[in-house]
């Protein structure tokens, strides 16, 4: 198994994008932010360049075309999204992004859960809360651990 890496940052994509980047030890929610595409871009680049690709785990959202979602045209910017994320990683040296269920991160990383490891986004439309919870839920499957986590789902 491979050495968890310092840093967690996680994107929820869309014509909003969520965006944060969590500390792994000790655990902070170091900055999270709703962004558009272009701002979204900027950000993920100036933290990979500034951490170093190899320090960061990233993580996205998984975005699935359906026949209900290819009807909606803005959707596809969701896809855009996160193709450069994956850009990003790979040219800072973070390696391949993980991509992550929807419904996966919000029934692990419940609110309750969020505000007892005061990693709590306010304002905008829940977007950077759900890249809280992909994080979350990232940082969990690569072996980190957190009493704060036993709390019962809401």
């Amino acid at each position: 198994m491979t050495k968890a890496k310092p840093y967690v940052l996680a994107c929820d994509p869309g014509e909003s994008s969520g965006l944060c980047l969590i500390r792994r030890d000790p655990f902070e929610l170091m900055w999270s932010d709703e962004l558009d595409w272009i701002h979204n871009a900027r950000k993920v680049d100036e933290t990979l360049r500034e951490l170093g690709g190899e320090n960061v785990d990233v993580v996205c959202e998984r975005f699935t075309i359906t026949a209900q979602t290819a009807k909606n045209s803005q959707q596809g910017i969701s896809l855009e999204v996160i193709g450069q994320v994956r850009l990003l990683a790979s040219a800072h040296g973070a390696g391949a992004i993980t991509l992550q269920s929807p419904a996966d991160a919000k029934s692990f990383a419940t609110n309750p859960r969020l505000r007892a490891l005061e990693a709590w986004h306010v304002g905008g439309g829940g977007h950077a809360l759900d890249a809280i919870r992909h994080a979350i839920l990232r940082l969990t499957r690569t072996g980190w651990t957190d009493s704060r986590l036993l709390l019962k789902s809401v």
